[in-house]
């Protein structure tokens, strides 16, 4: 068989699968990078007694935990139900890393006072810091 010189490359990152089942039930799933490299493999099993269901296209990853996606080309797809019902406030609006998976969770300061037009009083009340200063390097220091 002569190559034709109008033949057709697969698309860049195309992948090769063959799903092999032998008699007696077991299978699996080999993955090849060329399609070369599967006809290699199929070419090995001829006259085994195996069945062989080949194709090709693209691996469809699925993300790390908690909250896993299937990663496809037309955008991720949450695996996961979620009901609004399910969704817990966050009294404190912090947004930094999950305070569960830190070892000391950050105390954050709280706004001293009802009254915030009160320019005389300190916004946050440095005196008994015994938190995080969470704002400390976001927000300029009213003092210097």
């Amino acid at each position: 068989m002569s190559k034709d010189k109008t033949e057709k490359k697969p698309a860049q990152g195309t992948k090769f699968y063959a799903v092999i089942l032998q008699a007696n039930g077991d299978f699996g799933v080999e993955t090849f990078d060329a399609l070369d490299a599967l006809v290699s493999r199929i070419k090995a099993l001829v006259d085994q007694d195996v069945s062989v269901f080949s194709f090709s296209g693209n691996l469809l990853p699925v993300s790390k935990p908690p909250f896993r996606h299937l990663l496809t080309p037309w955008g991720p797809k949450p695996l996961f139900d979620l009901q609004p019902s399910e969704l817990e406030i966050d009294d404190t609006g912090y947004l930094g890393a999950d305070p569960i998976h830190l070892a000391d969770p950050p105390v954050l300061k709280q706004p001293r006072g009802s009254n915030l037009t009160d320019t005389d009083a300190p916004f946050f009340d440095d005196a008994e810091d015994q938190s995080v200063g969470v704002f400390d390097d976001v927000l300029p220091d009213p003092d210097s």
